[in-house]
């Protein structure tokens, strides 16, 4: 059932009302200007009030784009994406959302007892592929949620230990070619785009599994933080 949309994701309200203009995203998904790199430079700065802000508020909770690939299969996944998104977020609040309109979901459960429950109540079925999720938009980069009291972005990273040996190395082929070198420059990414609010803002990457926190913490960078944190048990 859809929600009502919370009022940090005042931006997403006014994407599907159509009031935010293309000109508006553009910047949102653009890279940051000159001009803004310099105002993010104190070197020279008497008052350093504005510095002392927390840049990472001006981004946006939308409607990832290009739509995540949610499936049945991948659901917990996102699942444990939401968790941490939402582990010390507020007033924004992450959830999955419609492909389409983008509006927010709540309670979606795929499994065989939840479609059940649901037909027994004359609701529509949830399907995954009608699903994406919301996601923090800063400096054209996509964090998986936005922790406004700590100035903190956050990515959390879930069933990737099946891509690693017995001894927690990357398994050769796709998981050594691939999934871990995407891995990396997806932290570089997030580095860069975060750069111009430091030292202010943080950025921390959750792991669900402890066999690829301790792997990741060798192939991360700092100012990156890596912690292991499992999804409590249901």
């Amino acid at each position: 059932m859809a929600t009502a949309i919370p009022a940090g994701g005042r931006l997403l309200g006014d994407v599907i009302r159509g009031i935010v203009t293309a000109e508006r995203l553009r910047k949102l998904a653009g890279a940051i200007p000159k001009d803004a790199v310099r105002e993010g430079d104190c070197t020279n700065q008497k008052d350093d009030t504005q510095c002392n802000q927390c840049k990472l508020k001006t981004g946006a909770l939308l409607p990832a784009r290009p739509r995540r690939a949610i499936r049945k299969q991948t659901k917990l996944n996102y699942d444990y994406q939401l968790y941490i998104a939402n582990l010390k977020a507020g007033p924004e609040h992450f959830s999955y959302c419609d492909k389409v309109s983008g509006l927010p979901l709540s309670d979606v459960d795929l499994s065989l007892a939840g479609r059940a429950w649901s037909a027994l109540k004359g609701e529509a079925q949830p399907d995954a592929e009608q699903l994406n999720i919301t996601e923090w938009l800063y400096n054209g980069v996509w964090f998986d949620g936005f922790w406004r009291d700590d100035c903190t972005v956050v990515d959390a990273k879930g069933r990737y230990a099946q891509f690693l040996d017995e001894d927690g190395r990357p398994l050769q082929g796709f998981p050594s070619n691939v999934v871990f070198p995407d891995m990396r420059n997806e932290s570089l990414s997030h580095i860069s785009a975060v750069e111009t609010a430091l030292p202010q803002a943080k950025v921390e990457w959750h792991f669900m599994e402890a066999a690829t926190y301790y792997h990741a913490r060798r192939i991360i960078p700092l100012p990156i933080t890596t912690h292991f944190t499992p999804l409590p048990p249901v």
